[in-house]
Order: structure tokens, then C-alpha cells, then sequence
């Protein structure tokens, strides 16, 4: 019994999809860390200075140092991945062009 070998077309296609999947499973999986990251970030206090190496980091006045360590709490959450979003700034993929309301955070 002989089975039909796949084409070079064939192929390509197939290496593009894996290829497309690799990048949306990269990209959720840096979501979710970078999201660990800050939350450590915040529960341990480290700054952004103290992260990229800087020891003795500049003094800020009291608004600008609170701003910097205030983060916004998550308005919506993937409930796939676990992974959230305050509403800020650019959409993650895995909720780009939906409905938000069915990704909203119960408070």
C-alpha cells in the first residue's frame, strides 16, 4: 500500500501555519510572563531603574515616583491563557478585534 507524498506546495503551506501558530504561542506565552514580571515587580517594589541594573537610581519628586509604581489593575482577562489587560495601551491578540465585554474582569 503506497501512500501519496505531500507536494513541495503542500509543504510550504503546512511549514506556514506551524510557523503562524509558533508566533501566536510565543506571543501568549511572553504576555503572561511579562504579566508575572510586573506583578513580582510591584509586590517586591523594584523599580524600572533597579531592573535594568541601575543602583543607585535617580530621586523622582513624590508625584512622578508615584506615577511610575502605580499599575493599573486588570479590566480583562483571557480565559485561555489566564492572561490579563488594564485597557491600556495596545490590545493583546487574544483580544483584538472582539467583544471585549465577554473578556471583562468580575470586580
Amino acid at each position: 500500500m503506497q501512500t501519496e507524498m505531500p507536494t513541495l506546495k503542500e509543504l510550504l503551506a503546512q511549514r506556514e501555519a506551524l510557523q503562524d501558530q509558533l508566533n501566536v504561542a510565543r506571543q501568549r506565552q511572553a504576555e503572561i510572563v511579562l504579566a508575572e514580571i510586573v506583578a513580582k515587580m510591584g509586590e517586591y517594589k523594584i523599580s524600572l531603574a533597579e531592573l535594568m541594573g541601575h543602583r543607585n537610581p535617580v530621586k523622582a519628586t513624590a508625584p512622578a515616583a508615584a506615577a511610575a509604581v502605580t499599575t493599573a489593575a486588570p479590566k480583562y482577562r483571557d480565559a485561555v491563557s489566564g492572561a490579563t489587560w488594564s485597557g491600556r495601551g495596545r490590545a493583546p491578540h487574544w483580544i483584538a478585534d472582539k467583544n471585549r465585554d465577554e473578556f471583562l474582569v468580575n470586580a
